[in-house]
This record gives structure tokens, sequence and C-alpha cells, in this order.
């Protein structure tokens, strides 16, 4: 069987783990191998160093030329993206065009249609844009009560945030705004959750991997959709001559 690649350019760390530590062993079973480029934001050439995670657009679009220009030419090779759209860089494509519609997930699908045209600019008919609904966090509110394995400082935290997430019939709806955003929801309930964030890149992920990929899918559309149409890619390998 001819194997597919995927990579995967991602925003910061804990969306690097997401891929590495749970899509990756996912979708290794149907013959897929996905990695996590993370984006560079700032290269030090005297000192050496490049910097990563976050950053403008055109950090995006750099690095997106870069792995099609690389990559793009070999069979069974696509390429997709897990960025944020709480916090979207301002100079993405049609940004102040698509940051006025209401609605969340049409305003989604807009802004990955602009990134899908990016893709196409590019050169690469295999671009399977994905931006996450609202932000990577959200994965977490899945299932509260997981994050107190490793975040619980007071259950009384716990049960507080819980019932502030049911609040919402669907949890990629809950909001972007810069006090109702996932991450700032969590941290104003959960008091060590910044700190540990900063100190330690693989907690999120832990928390994760409790609650399992079954379960987020199960309540994220949004986010299932995206890894059907990763696993879907296992039907459409074709050989360098075919491509030929």
């Amino acid at each position: 069987m001819n194997r597919v690649t995927i990579y995967c350019l991602v925003e910061g760390f804990s969306e690097a783990n997401l891929v590495k530590r749970m899509l990756a062993p996912h979708l290794a079973q149907r013959g897929i191998d996905i990695s996590a480029p993370m984006v560079t934001t700032r290269r030090d050439r005297k000192a050496g160093q490049v910097f990563k995670g976050g950053g403008a657009f055109r950090h995006y679009l750099g690095d997106l030329e870069r792995l099609i220009r690389q990559h793009g030419n070999r069979p069974n090779t696509w390429f997709t993206t897990l960025i944020d759209l709480y916090g979207l860089p301002g100079d993405f494509p049609d940004y102040e065009k698509g940051k006025k519609i209401s609605e969340s997930r049409r305003r989604v699908e807009f802004f990955e249609a602009e990134l899908g045209k990016v893709g196409a600019d590019l050169g690469s008919q295999r671009f399977i844009p994905y931006i996450q609904l609202h932000e990577f966090e959200t994965l977490l509110l899945v299932n509260v009560e997981a994050m107190g394995t490793l975040f619980l400082k007071d259950a009384r935290e716990l049960e507080l945030l819980a019932a502030d997430v049911a609040k919402f019939d669907d949890v990629e709806e809950i909001n972007h705004t810069p006090t109702g955003a996932p991450s700032k929801r969590i941290a104003s309930y959960i008091s060590v959750y910044e700190k540990y964030k900063r100190s330690d890149q693989s907690g999120a992920i832990n928390v994760l991997e409790i609650v399992g990929l079954d379960t987020l899918r199960a309540n994220c559309r949004h986010f299932n959709d995206w890894v059907s149409s990763l696993e879907g890619l296992a039907a459409v390998t074709v050989t360098e001559e075919e491509e030929q």
C-alpha cells in the first residue's frame, strides 16, 4: 500500500502535541503519516536561533510556500493547517470582510476558503485548510472534569467552569471574545492554568489523551470534519507513475 504523507503547519506547541500524540497514531493505522512543523516567526542567523509559534499570517505564508516547494511534487503528499480562529492575524487574507460575519461557523468557513485559495496560488491542489473553532482550548472544554487530573487546585474551580460551559449547547460555539474565549474562560476559573501552560507545554495534551480522540470528535463537529477529511486521503493514493 502506498502511504500518504501529510504536513500539518501548526500554530504552537499544544497544536503540535495534538498532531504528534493523538492524530499521528490514529492516522498511521490507516496508512497515513502526519508531521507537525511549527510556524517560523523569526530567524536570528547571527545567533543561529529559530523562533517558532504564532505570529503574523506572512509567517504562515512563508512556511506554506517552503513546504509546498520542497514536498509538493511528491506523490501522495498533502498539506493542512491547525490555526486558531481566535486571534487570527490581522493580515490574514480578506480579514476585514471575514470578521464581520457574525455566525462563527460561516466565519471559519470563509477564512478556510480564503486559506484554500492561498494553497492553490502556491501551486498545491492537495491542501486542506483547517482553522480551529474557536481555539485549541475548545477541545479541553469537551470534558472539564478531565482537567482536574493536572490543573486542579480547588475542586470548586472545576465546578464553576463546568457550570459555565454547560450554558452552551455546542462547545465549539463558546465565543472568541478577549474575556470569553476558551483559554480565557479556563484561566478565569482555574488559577494555576496560565502558570502551568507557560511552564509545561505538554499539560493540555495530557488532558486530551485522557478525554480521547473519539470523544473530542463526537463533541466538536468542525474538528471531526477535518479529521474525517484527513482519514479520507487513504482512499485517494496514487503511484508516482499515475501522477506523471
